[in-house]
């Protein structure tokens, strides 16, 4: 039977940029890595509000990634 095994997290914040010449939304993303396997998602959206409140940017949203491996 297959199964998986949490690798990393990634907390990633998105920003954006204004319009560009053509009036699409241009985007920054900044990422956080060695986010914990047991971060709660109240404390993740947390996180990424006070870290968002750090940059002179228009944040748009906060997003966590997940890497595992699959093992047969």
């Amino acid at each position: 039977m297959a199964s998986k095994t949490f690798e990393k997290a990634t907390l990633r914040l998105k920003f954006s940029l204004g319009l560009n010449e053509k009036g699409q939304v241009m985007e920054k993303t900044k990422t956080y890595q060695n986010v914990s396997e047991q971060a709660s998602i109240e404390n993740l959206a947390t996180v990424g509000a006070a870290l968002a409140g750090l940059y002179d940017l228009q944040w748009i949203g906060s997003g966590v990634t997940t890497q595992e491996i699959i093992q047969n």
